[in-house]
């Protein structure tokens, strides 16, 4: 966890397709970082202060797009800060890891699959709408 500083969020318009990716990958944010709350009393008021950021980020992300699954019916106009889209590139990065990982597996089998296994796939969309959502996000003007 690193000592967040805050700043205005930039309200970026999501399309429907894109805020169920938002919503699953912000649910990930809030995973990768719930173990420090193990260490929250250890933590100094500029830790816990960061730590309180990376959530308010993500559950404002989620209170505008919604926490269930699904897609809304219209775009949704979501306020992202430059910590939750700092969280999200670290996303990003981990499925272009994952499907790395998933390809050197099918290099390594006798015969290839005539297609790529959906999981590949799927990652594959996640990224590139994590992508879009990075360009929208620097186009957007602060909130």
């Amino acid at each position: 966890m690193c000592t967040a500083q805050r700043t205005h969020a930039r309200i970026v318009a999501v399309d429907p397709c894109l805020a169920g990716v938002l919503r699953d990958q912000t649910l990930v944010v809030l995973e990768a970082n719930h173990h420090h709350f193990e260490e929250l009393r250890d933590f100094g008021p500029a830790a816990r202060h960061a730590l309180s950021l990376i959530y308010r980020d993500a559950f404002a992300v989620l209170d505008a797009i919604g926490w269930a699954p699904g897609k809304p019916a219209a775009p949704v106009d979501v306020p992202l800060s430059a910590g939750h889209v700092e969280q999200l590139h670290r996303c990003r990065h981990d499925l272009g890891a994952a499907n790395l990982d998933r390809l050197d597996l099918l290099d390594a089998l006798p015969e290839p699959p005539a297609e790529l296994p959906p999981e590949i796939t799927a990652t594959r969309r996640a990224a590139q709408a994590l992508d879009a959502l990075f360009r929208a996000w620097g186009r957007a003007a602060v909130g």
